[in-house]
């Protein structure tokens, strides 16, 4: 292996660890948005609004980050999204030790901070994935993902295990740590940009519209939407959920979230070897379904048993249906267009869980628990059956 190689595949490992541990650190800080407002100030509908402007900055931010992630370094957008995290934690930490209106401002505006932050990091970090990767696209792809997936269900039980042996600091001082090596470890790691030849919002047009004519990508985002849907019920409903309904503690919560880690991990990684003989459109689809179908089974659930094995159901399903989706976006995407193709998907991936966690935040304070969470499921799995029947190019798609 020559050096340059060597050098390379260096700085491709210094860069997924970095991601990893870099959304560790922004899914924990997610949930500390999240399970701050339930569990410290009883309130669903707060847990929703700051849930809503984690993952709703980016419905205006997001279409100028792609754009900016194709002229400018990628490296250096990753860096500033961090930054924006940190003031995050920090305004998070503070409001932990505050109270009244002032308090709930600074949790409202440190929520916004990570809105920010998720609109440039996203992006930054799938355009640098898109320029380490080289031929092994869909490879690297679905690597990402599965380390996405496993920092998404690692974060319940890491922030469980902060309170029980500290307070809300030592969760919001977990998270500024991981950010901190996060960035630490992309130090080094040099891509330059395209340049600019207009305006931003010149290239964000002509980066829908290549999206838009391109009937595999537009029928790949387009699904990406219906998968995401479940986010929003998963992030806000199953806290309420395992606590309400399945009665556990802080520490038996934490775990029971997680085991969503394990189940993204099964999906995403074994998902390339099942879409061989399956297909890759026919299984996306059906991961789809199978996601729908395993969260109504929680509604309808009572017992912790089996309430794991359907939590495990829909997240595998989640799993491989969302690594698929971005294999086929990182292999089937223009150089050019990349930073703005994922900026598109990063747009779908945090502004529909946003606003389907808002909706979770109203719907469980107006019904119960068990009747939020089977409404969730019966949504999702009609929207899946509808778009299998319509997305015809996505559903044929194989290799």
């Amino acid at each position: 292996m020559s050096s340059s190689n060597t050098y390379n595949q260096g700085q491709l490992i210094r860069f997924l660890l970095a991601s990893f541990l870099g959304f560790l650190a922004g899914h924990l800080t997610n949930y500390s948005v999240i399970l701050y407002a339930q569990d410290v100030w009883n309130q669903d509908a707060l847990a929703g609004i700051g849930f809503g402007l984690c993952f709703g900055v980016p419905l205006v931010l997001g279409w100028f980050a792609g754009a900016w992630c194709d002229s400018h370094s990628p490296q250096i957008l990753a860096q500033i999204a961090h930054g924006s995290f940190l003031i995050a934690l920090g305004l998070l930490n503070l409001s932990s030790q505050l109270f009244g209106i002032t308090s709930v401002s600074l949790f409202l505006l440190a929520a916004f901070f990570v809105g920010v932050g998720w609109s440039i990091l996203a992006p930054a970090r799938m355009s640098l994935l898109g320029r380490l990767a080289g031929e092994k696209q869909k490879k690297m792809a679905v690597i990402f993902n599965v380390l996405v997936m496993l920092g998404f269900g690692s974060a319940p039980p890491i922030l469980a295990f902060c309170r029980s042996i500290g307070s809300w600091q030592m969760v919001h001082i977990t998270g500024i740590s991981l950010f901190l090596i996060a960035m630490s470890l992309l130090i080094g790691i040099k891509t330059e940009g395209q340049g600019k030849t207009s305006s931003a919002w010149d290239r964000i047009l002509r980066g829908v519209s290549y999206a838009k004519n391109h009937s595999l990508l537009r029928q790949t985002l387009l699904f990406s939407v219906v998968i995401y849907c479940s986010m929003g019920p998963v992030q806000v409903m199953m806290p309420r959920y395992a606590k309400g309904v399945l009665l556990l503690g802080e520490m038996e919560r934490g775990f029971f979230l997680g085991a969503l880690a394990l189940a993204l991990l099964l999906g995403g990684g074994t998902s390339l070897k099942l879409a061989k003989p399956f297909g890759y459109g026919k299984l996306i689809l059906t991961s789809g379904l199978l996601c729908g179908l395993g969260l109504l089974g929680i509604g309808l659930s009572s017992q912790l048993w089996l309430s794991i094995c359907l939590l495990l159901v829909s997240g595998f399903g989640a799993g491989a249906s969302i690594s698929l989706l971005v294999a086929i976006l990182q292999s089937e995407v223009s150089q050019e267009y990349r930073g703005r193709l994922m900026s598109l998907y990063t747009i779908t991936s945090q502004v529909v869980p946003a606003f389907a966690g808002f909706l979770s935040g109203i719907i469980l304070v107006k019904v119960s628990i068990p009747t939020a969470v089977v409404s969730a499921g019966i949504i999702l799995t009609l929207i899946v059956i509808f778009t299998t029947i319509r997305l015809k190019t996505l559903r044929n798609y194989t290799l």
